[in-house]
């Protein structure tokens, strides 16, 4: 407003300037005079204020809110260049070493020697040989006689495999000698007969053989697969005693749907050649000689076992079953054929906690000189074979896990044999009266044995860090015509374990005990009433029972190279393991592991 009045009054000022330049010659002057009674008065002015004043007012705001909406992240993606991979199917494997040797010396001039070769890993094949030698002067004993009672074990073994694609090729040769002494003769009774350096005492057996194998594994279901095997051995004592034995056998198998069909088939000939033996310088296989008993003749006993065994086993959820027969022909027994019922059934409870099992089972094995010889080295240079009849063997039981590292088992086994195998010490005679034998050498009888066997059995598995395993038998036996179980002991308690320490001290033990036992001896044995029986007089005896205990410590220095130290009967206990020879009290050896 103020700035449009300050524009009119300088319009009108500029007028007036004007008006009063366009007349300037002529001035012409005026007076008036106004009479009257004339009231004047103001009106308001409305006038803005010079000074303005500030007036607050309150304006209500509207609250603004405000909300996210869930949108995802923008991510810049950069690729990025990867390198080349390799990924390892398996894990690779560790270095192979091809071989070790281990020796070592201890008292009795003990010394154990083990020698390992092979090859190494090939697609095509491998070959291998393996050495043992255990040998030592014997054990102490205060008899003053001139027995030797030296041992010594060889073992040698090479083989040879070959690779095909889906069949595999097995050959192998051995060779096992093995040195004893009929060191067992109980001076403390009065004998008649020459002196001990007139006879010969010395055992040994040397046995060569060989065999072949030859076997498929088709992966496929319902593929036909086999093993074959072939094998012969020779085996001759030094008395020139001969025994050669051939075994055959096959095996096939194939699975369909569920169910395992398989068989077996075998055929096991054994000839033993007995030339007699020779006591005290006299061969007495010689017709010609004064007094000879035709029962040491030279005879010749041929063997021979023939065996079919069918089966078949399946599985459904956690049960198992087989079911099947054997049939054996035996060539040289009044009764050719025998037949076996096959069965066995488990099932698994609470995923392997309770397995309980159930089965019976029969068989025929040949008993040649060699196995008898090996169960006993202490046996005549002639025995009588007869082939062992496992009538049958009856189980029941309960095993399982409780956990991955704890596992157990219990059961009850019920057995029937014919013609089982029995020890007894024995006496030969010339006619004149002098002595072969001073019940240092054993003979073998055969007759009929029932077993009764409870067991019980706990096995822990820690990995490589601890192993071990303990179990515990108790038997009860019924013979037919002998009077007891010859050397069959009435319990048997077995452990064994081993600690791993940090992989440098490997600790273990093996701990057994062996219940007393009855023996017959057909000689004088001190503080034995003698017994008439058949017109001949033996002697009835118990040997006790023996606890035996070995350790071992062996320090790995590094992946090739340990050292280690074992005692053998670490108690120093006096035992007899077979009447009239004793064991060797405490044994310590130690030696040295190098591998390559």
């Amino acid at each position: 407003m103020n700035r449009y009045l300050f524009l009119l009054a300088i319009a009108l000022g500029l007028c007036a300037g004007v008006l009063a330049q366009t007349d300037t010659a002529a001035t012409m002057e005026y007076d008036f005079l106004i009479e009257g009674n004339r009231r004047l008065f103001l009106r308001d002015a409305n006038k803005v204020s010079i000074w303005p004043q500030t007036k607050d007012s309150v304006v209500q705001m509207t609250r603004i809110q405000y909300t996210t909406l869930p949108t995802p992240t923008a991510i810049t993606i950069e690729p990025r260049l990867i390198p080349a991979a390799k990924i390892n199917v398996e894990e690779k494997l560790g270095y192979l070493y091809r071989g070790y040797i281990k020796g070592g010396w201890g008292s009795y001039n003990t010394t154990p020697v083990d020698f390992y070769f092979t090859d190494g890993r090939s697609k095509k094949g491998s070959y291998g040989v393996h050495y043992q030698l255990l040998r030592g002067d014997g054990v102490q004993l205060d008899d003053a006689d001139s027995i030797p009672d030296r041992y010594s074990d060889n073992r040698a073994e090479a083989w040879g495999k070959w690779f095909f694609k889906k069949t595999q090729l097995v050959g192998k040769v051995n060779w096992e000698r093995n040195v004893t002494h009929w060191y067992g003769v109980d001076l403390k009774n009065d004998y008649a007969g020459p002196s001990f350096d007139s006879l010969n005492f010395n055992q040994r057996m040397n046995t060569y053989g060989g065999g072949l194998s030859y076997l498929s594994y088709q992966r496929d279901t319902g593929d036909f697969n086999f093993n074959a095997d072939a094998a012969m051995r020779n085996s001759k004592d030094i008395f020139n005693n001969s025994e050669t034995n051939f075994d055959v056998a096959a095996h096939g198998r194939m699975l369909k749907d569920s169910t395992l069909f398989s068989a077996d088939l075998g055929v096991n000939y054994n000839n033993f050649a007995f030339t007699g033996p020779l006591l005290n310088g006299r061969d007495w296989s010689v017709e010609n000689n004064a007094g000879v008993d035709t029962t040491f003749k030279s005879r010749e006993i041929d063997n021979a076992i023939i065996k079919f065994v069918p089966s078949a086993s399946t599985t459904w959820k956690g049960l198992r079953a087989k079911v099947g027969a054997g049939v054996y022909i035996d060539a040289r027994s009044t009764q050719k054929g025998h037949f076996y019922p096959q069965a066995e059934v488990s099932y698994s409870i609470l995923d392997g906690l309770i397995v309980p099992f159930a089965g019976m089972r029969g068989s025929m094995e040949p008993t040649t000189y060699l196995s008898l010889y090996r169960q006993n080295p202490y046996i005549q240079s002639f025995p009588t074979l007869k082939n062992l009849n496992n009538k049958l063997d009856a189980y029941v039981g309960v095993g399982g896990a409780f956990s991955q590292t704890l596992s157990y088992k219990a059961g009850f086994n019920y057995r029937r044999y014919g013609n089982f195998a029995y020890f007894i010490s024995d006496s030969l005679s010339y006619p004149s009266g002098s002595f072969y034998s001073w019940g240092n050498v054993f003979t073998v009888v055969y007759d009929d044995l029932t077993s009764y066997n409870v067991y019980g059995e706990l096995a822990l598995y820690a990995g490589e860090k601890w192993k071990a395993n303990a179990r515990a038998d108790f038997y009860r036996y019924e013979t037919k015509t002998a009077e007891y179980a010859w050397h069959q002991p009435g319990i048997k308690i077995m452990a064994n374990g081993q600690y791993n320490l940090k992989n440098k001290f490997i600790i273990g033990t093996d701990i057994f005990y062996i219940g007393s036992r009855w023996a017959k001896s057909t000689v004088p044995v001190a503080g034995v009433t003698p017994r008439m029986q058949d017109g001949y007089v033996s002697y009835e005896y118990k040997l006790k029972g023996f606890l035996d205990a070995n350790f071992r410590v062996e320090y790995r220095y590094n992946k090739r190279l340990s050292a280690w130290v074992q005692f053998n009967n670490a108690f120093a206990m006096k035992y007899q393991r077979w009447g009239g020879y004793q064991a060797q009290r405490f044994l310590a050896t130690l030696g040295a592991t190098y591998a390559f």
